[in-house]
């Protein structure tokens, strides 16, 4: 490795690629990157080890004749930060759509009193063909013609479909608070 001042350099042509030698000469920049684009620091562990993840998965794949190897795992990392950032954006599209319905119910939830995760666990409930509607319209942000095809129902149906998980939900995160 070259050092320039306080950076290391990895020259491509010396960087046997293995998943050691990558996580070594990468691992602490990747984990630096996540810092910057995570909430938390827990997320920038996990955006991290998920991006080297996929490279140590993607090694057999690399090509050098396409282009060096900083190139190609740069592309990985940003690729899974932009990953997470939609899984985020998801979540939150279900969470205010569900705050949108609520606030239209005079006896619902009290809005700080849930959380995401709570939620998340509560869609992990549902029977699978309401999670199924919830993770396409929601998670996948499909229409609701999108999601009768890839379930094989009608549009009408899975507007229903829907609008029943969402009551469902909402019952149930009722229940929720009410216990605390």
């Amino acid at each position: 490795m070259a050092v320039s001042g306080d950076r290391r350099k990895v020259e491509p042509a010396r960087l046997a690629l293995t998943a050691d030698a990558l996580c070594e000469a990468y691992a602490s920049r990747v984990f630096k990157f996540a810092q910057m684009v995570s909430d938390d620091s827990t997320s920038a562990e996990d955006l991290a080890q998920d991006a080297l993840e996929r490279a140590i998965r993607g090694l057999p794949t690399f090509d050098p004749g396409k282009g060096e190897v900083e190139a190609w795992l740069w592309r990985i990392v940003l690729n899974a930060s932009r990953d997470v950032g939609r899984i985020a954006r998801r979540q939150r599209l279900v969470f205010s759509y569900l705050i949108d319905r609520w606030l239209m119910d005079e006896s619902a939830v009290p809005l700080d009193e849930l959380t995401t995760a709570d939620v998340i666990a509560a869609v992990r409930r549902l029977s699978p063909r309401h999670r199924a509607v919830v993770a396409l319209r929601y998670g996948a942000d499909l229409t609701f013609p999108q999601v009768g095809r890839a379930l094989g129902i009608s549009e009408a149906a899975a507007t229903m479909a829907s609008r029943r998980a969402l009551a469902i939900l909402r019952n149930r995160l009722s229940q929720r608070t009410d216990e605390r």
